[in-house]
């Protein structure tokens, strides 16, 4: 089954299989989303930005939004 996690670290989105908890990139913890895999896939793409702004907002607000998007 797939399981949304978000990366805080790499400020990434990951689809993952399982419960995860280190991110497959940089290895730094991983929060898993409460958000299933069939709802983040009939997002557009402005609602999932928005919704990685949430989630960048809600671990580091200094960020640059534009460093935010990189990956999302």
């Amino acid at each position: 089954m797939l399981y949304m996690h978000y990366c805080q670290n790499c400020h990434y989105i990951h689809m993952l299989n399982g419960h995860r908890t280190a991110c497959p990139t940089c290895s730094m913890p991983l929060e898993e989303l409460s958000i299933s895999y069939l709802d983040y896939s009939a997002l557009d793409r402005e609602e999932r930005k928005a919704l990685c702004r949430r989630l960048d907002s809600s671990s580091r607000p200094k960020q640059k939004q534009s460093q935010l998007l990189r990956n999302c």
